[in-house]
C-alpha cells in the first residue's frame, strides 16, 4: 500500500490525471525592467471542469475588481488536467507561463520539485472547495517572502486600498498569508470525507461518508472502539467495503451510509473511523465520544410526520407550489427533517433597527452541530438581482450584529442555472427545484447528512 502522502510528484502526476479534472493557477506577478518575476502562485488541483471554475474565477474578479497594473498583476486561470504535467515540466526549468507571459520563479532548486515528497498543506484558508476535504501539498521555496518582494518592488498594500498584504493573500489567493518564503504552492486535495458519526442507541452507530465516484470501488472503512485516552487499547475493531454498504450517487460523488453494531460502548468510549483507499491509503480520519454525538430526527419522528398532510404534501409544496406561503412552509419542515433548527418568520419577517428596515427573510435557520446560521428568502418565481441583494444585505445585517457568519440563500421552486450563477457573484446560495429534488430524494433514504450538505456547502 502506498500513501498519497507519501508519493514523490513524479509518482502521483499519473495518478492526479487519473482523479482530477482541472487544475486553477493563481499568480501575483511583478515586474522589474523588462522581465516578470513570479512573486507567489497557488495551482490548485480539482475535480470541477475548466469552465467552472474560470466562472469562479470571473465572478471574483468581478466582486474583488481586477488587478491588472503595469508592473503588477494577479492572474487566475483553468486548465485541463492533461496539462498539468507541461506545468511541472516549466517549473523544472524555473520558469512558468501565466496566459501570454512568462514569468521566473524565485524558487531555491526548482528541478528538484519532481523528486520531493507530497505533505500537508498549511497556509491555505479551509473555505469553499477546501472546506471539507483533506489536502496536500507540493511547495517550492525562495530566499524572500512574497510581502518582502513586493516591498522591495515598491508595491505597497495601501496603494491598492487594502490594510494590509495579507488580505490580498487570503481574498484573492486563498492563502492565510504571504509571509511565508514560498514561491510555488501545488495544492492537492482528496475528495473523500468521513462526514458524521451518529449514536443510534443501544451499542449502534451509523457512519455518513461522502466519495468522489473515482475512488470508490477501491475504498474500505476501519471502525474501532478504544477506551479513553490516547494510549488506550483498542476493544473492538471491523471493517467495511464501501461497494457493500447502502450508497446514493450524486453529482458524481458517491454517498454511503453504514450502520454497525458494537459488542458495547462506554460512555467514555472513543470511536474512530478511517476511510482508506487501496492504493492512496488514508483519505479522511474522523473521531467521536459518545455524549458528544450529534442527535438524529429520530425515524419514529419522520413517520409521525408522514401521516399529516404536511408530510404527504410537502414534496409537492416545494416543487409545484401554488402560492409562496407552500414553499416557505414546505421548505422549513424539510429543514426540520434534515436536523436544521428552522423558524418560519410570518408576517414577522423584517429586520429593523429602532424603526428603519434592515432587511427581511421568510426563513432563520441553524445547523447546530457547526453553528452555520442561514437567512432564507424563498420564491416561486425566478429571483432577480434586487431580490438576491436584498437577501444578501440582510445575512450581512445579521452577521454584523451577531458577530458570526451569516449564509444568505434563496430557495426557488424553479430550475435556474442563469440565477445560480448569478447568486455565486453575490455570494448567495441559490436552491433551485434541481437541488430540492436532491434534497428530497435523500430525505426519503434517510440520508440526512448529504441532504443537508446541498444547502450548507459553498
Amino acid at each position: 500500500m502506498s500513501s498519497f502522502r507519501k508519493m514523490k510528484l513524479r509518482e502521483a502526476i499519473p495518478v492526479a490525471e487519473k482523479l482530477f479534472e482541472s487544475f486553477g493557477v493563481k499568480s501575483m506577478i511583478a515586474s522589474i525592467g523588462n522581465e516578470w518575476i513570479n512573486v507567489v502562485t497557488v495551482i490548485h488541483l480539482t475535480r470541477r471542469k475548466v469552465d467552472d471554475l474560470n466562472n469562479e474565477y470571473r465572478f471574483l474578479e468581478e466582486r474583488l475588481g481586477k488587478i491588472d497594473y503595469d508592473n503588477f498583476k494577479i492572474i487566475l486561470q483553468a486548465r485541463p488536467i492533461q496539462e498539468f504535467h507541461t506545468v511541472v515540466t516549466e517549473l523544472q526549468n524555473g520558469y512558468l507561463k501565466i496566459g501570454d507571459i512568462q514569468t521566473k520563479l524565485f524558487a531555491k532548486d526548482p528541478q528538484r520539485i519532481v523528486d520531493q515528497t507530497i505533505g500537508d498543506a498549511g497556509c491555505i484558508l479551509r473555505l469553499g472547495e477546501y472546506a471539507e476535504y483533506n489536502c496536500y501539498s507540493v511547495t517550492l521555496s525562495m530566499d524572500y517572502s512574497p510581502d518582502k518582494l513586493l516591498s522591495d518592488f515598491q508595491i505597497f498594500a495601501s496603494s491598492l486600498g487594502l490594510r494590509d498584504f495579507d488580505e490580498l493573500a487570503r481574498s484573492w489567493l486563498g492563502l492565510d498569508s504571504f509571509q511565508y518564503s514560498t514561491n510555488i504552492y501545488i495544492i492537492i486535495p482528496i475528495y473523500a470525507t468521513v462526514g458524521e458519526i451518529q449514536y443510534q442507541g443501544g451499542n449502534e452507530i451509523k457512519v455518513t461518508l461522502k466519495t468522489d465516484q473515482r475512488l470508490f470501488d477501491n475504498s474500505h472503512v476501519w471502525l474501532t472502539r478504544s477506551g479513553q485516552g490516547d494510549r488506550a487499547p483498542i476493544l473492538e475493531r471491523r471493517k467495511y467495503e464501501l461497494a457493500s454498504c447502502d450508497k446514493v450517487p450524486q453529482d458524481g460523488f458517491i454517498y454511503t451510509t453504514l450502520r454497525h453494531r458494537f459488542s458495547a460502548i462506554g460512555l467514555d468510549d472513543k470511536l474512530s473511523v478511517s476511510l482508506l483507499h487501496s492504493e492512496l491509503d488514508l483519505l479522511s480520519r474522523k473521531e467521536a465520544f459518545v455524549p458528544r454525538f450529534p442527535s438524529e430526527t429520530s425515524e419514529s419522528f419522520s413517520k409521525a410526520f408522514a401521516l399529516f398532510d404536511a408530510g404527504k404534501k410537502m414534496e409537492e409544496h416545494l416543487l409545484n407550489p401554488k402560492e409562496a406561503e407552500d414553499l416557505v412552509a414546505a421548505f422549513s419542515w424539510l429543514l426540520e427533517m434534515i436536523d436544521i433548527a428552522s423558524l418560519q418568520l410570518g408576517r414577522d419577517e423584517t429586520v429593523r433597527e429602532d424603526v428603519a428596515s434592515k432587511g427581511s427573510a421568510d426563513i432563520i435557520a441553524c445547523y447546530r452541530e457547526s453553528n452555520a446560521i442561514l437567512a432564507i428568502d424563498c420564491t416561486i418565481g425566478v429571483p432577480d438581482e434586487p431580490k438576491i441583494d436584498k437577501i444578501k444585505n440582510t445575512a450581512e445585517y445579521i452577521s454584523r450584529k451577531i458577530g458570526l457568519p451569516v449564509k444568505a440563500v434563496i430557495v426557488t421552486s424553479q430550475k435556474s442555472i442563469i440565477t445560480k450563477e448569478l447568486g455565486q457573484k453575490h455570494s448567495v446560495k441559490i436552491i433551485d427545484n434541481t437541488d430540492l429534488e436532491k434534497m428530497i430524494g435523500f430525505y426519503k433514504k434517510g440520508h440526512t447528512y448529504p441532504a443537508r450538505q446541498v444547502i450548507l456547502c459553498d
